[in-house]
């Protein structure tokens, strides 16, 4: 039996919405932060973190992770998950020796 197409257009636009959203609110942050009181380690973080969500709303959706196969799924975001991990290292270590940054 042949399934009917579906029409992904209200799931992709959903998504670019997310994805400007959270864009419009990264620049936000990144212009106003530091007048905010925010300090360097933790403007990084939240940076890191805002753009690590876009980057799994784009792998799940555009990239169709969401309908393959789990291992792939694994693979694909197994390097993500190291990155994420050395990065908020690093902004740990750059917390503890404020003289490293900019």
């Amino acid at each position: 039996m042949a399934h009917a197409p579906t029409n992904h257009t209200k799931t992709y636009l959903k998504i670019f919405g997310a994805l400007f959203v959270l864009t419009v609110v990264e620049v936000i942050i990144g212009m106003y932060a530091i007048s905010w009181g925010l300090p360097h380690a933790g403007l990084y973080i939240l940076l890191i973190a805002l753009a690590l969500v876009k980057a799994g709303l784009v792998a799940v959706y555009f990239m169709h992770l969401k309908y393959d196969a789990k291992f792939l799924s694994v693979i694909a975001y197994s390097p993500l998950a190291v990155a994420s991990i050395l990065i908020l290292l690093l902004a740990l270590e750059w917390a503890f020796q404020p003289h490293w940054i900019f």
